[in-house]
């Protein structure tokens, strides 16, 4: 059963609001740089201005929807790459035909269909629909959850299994796991609340420690339990992952929000946090205040702000204050955390000031260069 492109080009327009064309495969859409063997690039590609997603219908038939680049986000050319990539193998088994009836395929299939119809979701909020009932998942999204989304980048050996990675994650949350594809190395990952928290009996055993600070255990258990979930993906597969991670809710009507919130928290991790995996949606709230002001302001910001920025260009400078602001402007702790002697803090600290004129032991001048590095990063990458 062959996918019916001019339905599909109707959908992208309806979510993107922005016309598309559909195009017959040829070897000059082949974007520039593209190697000669390379006929149908798995990704999109920019060539004269446009957008290229190519997509294979039926075997033997290949297809492009072409769009001009200025009408699509980064967010929304992922958003497309994921749904077209979810529609072909839902409906191909690479020999053009549909999956075989069989319970190894139907958890499978069912599945992608969601992710297909959650894609279709995220990308025209305005639209909201109740999920399917013919998905069978409505009672499954009626329990609280916990909302995760790992991504992959250029993991060896290509895609990763779907059965291989739910059985990897029954095994780790210890019971039945939602676990919704979304493109070739993107996953969403739905548990319910229990299987990360305990139940409420669970949590009894300790009222005291509970009602102290509840909100705090939730994100520090949240913490430690992604933390051992990337590890066990990173051994068991070779490449590198990023995890987003959001508060337990109830998802059935807020799912498609959901999933928004979790890209987007992985774009600014990506940006704000180069050097760590594990980004948590309750963290990054300064991070998406900024990321939405315009680069000219942002530009005139770090002109009148920073005296000098060349010291922190300096590897060794920036780590230290990304440190120092973890720990809350500490000096004693920041020193043990750096391994450093507490009079070597001191003097690198004091070489900032002497440089940029900011003491960052005093606040007002902590949180300007705390906003000046942040926006220092994002203005750097775009």
């Amino acid at each position: 059963m062959a996918l019916d492109t001019e339905w599909i080009q109707q959908q992208l327009q309806n979510i993107i609001q922005a016309p598309f064309t559909i195009l017959p495969w040829c070897p000059e859409m082949i974007a520039e740089g593209q190697p000669a063997e390379s006929a149908v690039p798995d990704k999109s590609f920019v060539r004269d201005s446009k957008i290229y997603f190519p997509f294979r219908a039926v075997a033997g038939e290949l297809a492009a929807f072409a769009v001009e680049a200025k009408h699509l986000t980064d967010r929304e050319r992922k958003l497309i790459e994921a749904l077209l990539w979810n529609m072909e193998q839902f409906w191909q088994d690479g020999t053009g035909t549909q999956r075989p009836d069989n319970p190894v395929y139907a958890e499978e299939e069912q599945m992608r269909r969601f992710g297909q119809w959650l894609i279709q979701q995220a990308g025209n909020l305005q639209n909201e629909e109740e999920v399917p009932d013919e998905l069978g998942l409505r009672d499954s999204l009626s329990a609280c959850m916990v909302p995760i989304v790992l991504t992959g980048e250029g993991t060896q050996g290509g895609a990763i299994a779907y059965t291989q990675l739910h059985r990897l994650l029954a095994s780790y949350f210890g019971g039945n796991v939602l676990l919704t594809p979304l493109d070739e190395q993107s996953w969403l990952i739905m548990a319910k609340k229990e299987l990360l928290l305990g139940t409420d009996d669970d949590r009894d055993k300790d009222v005291e420690t509970r009602d102290a600070d509840f909100t705090e255990s939730l994100e520090e258990v949240l913490t430690a339990f992604s933390l051992g979930l990337y590890e066990l993906i990173a051994n068991e597969w070779v490449g590198v992952f990023h995890l987003a991670v959001s508060k337990p809710s109830i998802l059935l009507q807020s799912l498609p929000k959901e999933l928004n919130l979790l890209w987007e928290t992985i774009h600014l991790g990506k940006i704000f946090h180069v050097t760590e995996h594990i980004h948590f949606s309750w963290e990054l709230h300064l991070e998406r205040l900024l990321n939405c002001i315009p680069k000219e302001q942002r530009v005139q910001f770090l002109e009148q702000v920073m005296r000098s920025s060349v010291i922190l260009e300096d590897a060794e400078t920036m780590a230290t204050l990304d440190i120092f602001f973890q720990l809350d402007c500490n000096v004693s702790e920041t020193a043990k955390r750096l391994y450093v002697h507490r009079n070597t803090l001191i003097y690198r600290l004091d070489k900032i000031k002497q440089e940029t004129g900011l003491d960052v032991r005093t606040f007002n001048d902590a949180v300007l260069v705390k906003l000046f590095l942040l926006l220092y990063k994002v203005t750097k990458r775009k």
